[in-house]
């Protein structure tokens, strides 16, 4: 992608435009936008949740699905 002189102030803000700049126009796959939603929602309830009860799981699939996300991500803009 070329750079376009974007700027954003909060994290919603960026993955509102990676769907709308890379996702929705088919650049990165549709479910990589879902997965950066996801993993928002995950982050937000460990912040301010007083009990988030999230497990082992949870953070090994966001571990995976960044692992990925970065391989797309070098392929895509490499």
């Amino acid at each position: 992608m070329d750079k376009k002189g974007l700027s954003f102030s909060s994290h919603a803000a960026v993955i509102s435009a990676f769907g709308q700049y890379l996702a929705r126009p088919g650049k990165v796959p549709l479910d990589l936008h879902r997965q950066l939603i996801d993993a928002q929602a995950l982050r937000t309830r460990a912040d301010y949740d007083i009990y988030p009860n999230l497990s082992k799981q949870d953070a090994q699939m966001l571990i995976a699905q960044a692992d990925a996300f970065l391989a797309i991500a070098r392929q895509v803009f490499s």
